[in-house]
């Protein structure tokens, strides 16, 4: 969807909204920075379709045998669906190379659309496949939430995956769940079970013709700080269906945001190592104007929705915070609380001499290191990093860092492709949130600044120089910003 593609009158309505909440300067360099992710994005546009399977590896697909065959329940909300698009959804479900599954409807429409268009496209279908689509008529409109608890209850697979009722998924979506179930089966005495009980995979959008793929969301390995700012995971998001059901299924109070809800109490019951990322996009979300792939503006109840789903998260897990809105719909800051945290700040180099014994021999929990050409932006930096790392989980924590032109200097730092750490968004303008806005929102990154990190004692072990143990993870939080003087 090139740039002439956004020009429209939605996204005008859309940019409007923004600078009635953000101003004119922070709408400038939002469409600005839209402008350049549209031009960076090209070559996804027009590669995409080259980039998924060819015919010969989908039939391959459909020949190959697994030690153990999941049943997969795709569970659909139905509501008043265009009948076009449900069609659509519904054969992108029966392409499907893996063929253990079944979908279920639930169907509260006010009228006979969907009821008629289902029935329609069973006849076209042998009878094996037409009886796998499972579909019924709820006596009243339950809401979202309501409507896919119906879908729900219907489920008699192992696992269950989330699939709006306008949306596609790739041909080869389940096979490739279905394979990483495959490889995560261990022997436990005389039977086998999975160590993976939840897996997600990347997703992009298509447009209402189904012609065009763009604003592809690739996703990092499972991270629940980037989870509490924003539901990163969505779709396609397959889950055991027992761990779905002690979730409590969809919750009416969350209506809008009822995945994100959900998504957070099924991972509430897992351990990370039991949450799977793939990372192809399997899952094409339908973007029209009415929908918030498009419009965020039109669903904004939607996005209060998630700010109590995050809300409601923590107090269930006892972490005292608060969930506040960023300039970004749908994303959100978590604030820890922290009382007087013990901090000790040093410099670089006084962090690198220090010996074992030096370690043990502070007072403070908490180590901030703070090179001399570091100065703080933000008054409570101490308050705001200490939040965070004072969780059991986390072992260090850094902020955000400008260079003295105001460019990003870094954003956390990644591993690249030749396993090298980088400084994340370096050079990129201050005034951007990044892709995904994920410059702008908390998240775990793979390494931080030498020189302005704050770093748990009980997380230093010691190898010729202090270093953090592997057993803890380490956050960027942007909402401490520091920039270098030179």
């Amino acid at each position: 969807m090139g740039n002439s593609g956004r020009f429209n009158t939605f996204n005008i309505k859309r940019a409007l909204s923004y600078c009635k909440r953000n101003g004119l300067r922070s709408t400038y360099y939002k469409v600005l920075e839209r402008i350049e992710r549209d031009r960076d994005e090209r070559d996804y546009i027009t590669v995409a379709m080259h980039e998924r399977p060819t015919s010969m590896e989908l039939n391959e697909q459909v020949r190959r045998k697994f030690f153990h065959s999941y049943k997969f329940s795709l569970l659909v909300p139905a509501f008043n669906s265009d009948p076009v698009l449900f069609r659509e959804m519904m054969a992108s479900v029966v392409r499907q190379t893996y063929d253990n599954w079944e979908l279920c409807i639930a169907d509260g429409s006010e009228n006979d659309g969907v009821e008629n268009c289902v029935k329609e496209y069973c006849k076209s279908l042998d009878k094996e496949t037409a009886e796998k689509i499972r579909y019924q008529r709820l006596n009243t409109n339950r809401g979202i939430a309501g409507n896919s608890n119906g879908a729900l209850v219907m489920a008699g697979g192992d696992y269950v995956a989330l699939l709006d009722h306008d949306d596609v998924l790739s041909p080869d979506a389940l096979f490739e769940i279905m394979d990483v179930l495959d490889e995560g089966l261990i022997r436990d005495g005389n039977v086998y079970r999975n160590r993976y009980k939840a897996i997600y995979s990347d997703e992009d959008k298509i447009n209402a013709q189904g012609t065009r793929y763009f604003d592809f969301h690739r996703k990092p390995d499972f991270d629940i700080d980037l989870l509490r700012s924003n539901n990163y995971i969505c779709h396609l998001f397959a889950v055991k269906t027992s761990v779905a059901v002690k979730a409590g299924g969809f919750r009416s109070e969350y209506n809008g945001a009822q995945d994100h809800d959900f998504i957070l109490r099924c991972i509430e019951q897992l351990d990370p190592s039991e949450i799977y990322h793939i990372p192809k996009a399997l899952y094409h979300w339908r973007s029209t104007p009415s929908s918030t792939a498009e419009n965020p503006d039109s669903k904004l109840y939607a996005y209060e929705a998630g700010k109590k789903a995050v809300t409601d998260h923590l107090k269930r897990l006892g972490i005292e915070a608060d969930v506040t809105d960023t300039a970004h719909l749908g994303f959100f800051r978590v604030k820890y609380h922290v009382t007087s945290p013990s901090v000790k700040i040093m410099d670089r180099s006084e962090w690198e001499s220090l010996t074992k014994e030096d370690i043990e021999k502070l007072n403070e929990e908490l180590i901030m290191v703070m090179g001399p050409d570091i100065k703080p932006l933000t008054a409570d930096f101490t308050d705001e990093l200490a939040g965070v790392l004072l969780r059991p989980e986390v072992g260090a924590v850094g902020g955000k860092i400008y260079d003295k032109k105001g460019r990003i200097d870094s954003a956390g730092y990644i591993y690249d492709e030749k396993g090298e750490l980088k400084p994340d968004y370096r050079g990129m303008n201050g005034n951007y949130s990044g892709y995904m806005h994920r410059a702008s929102i908390q998240h775990k990154t793979d390494g931080l600044a030498a020189d302005c990190m704050m770093i748990k004692k009980a997380a230093i072990v010691y190898k010729d120089r202090p270093v953090m143990s592997d057993k803890f993870i380490t956050v960027y939080d942007p909402f401490a910003e520091f920039k270098r003087r030179s």
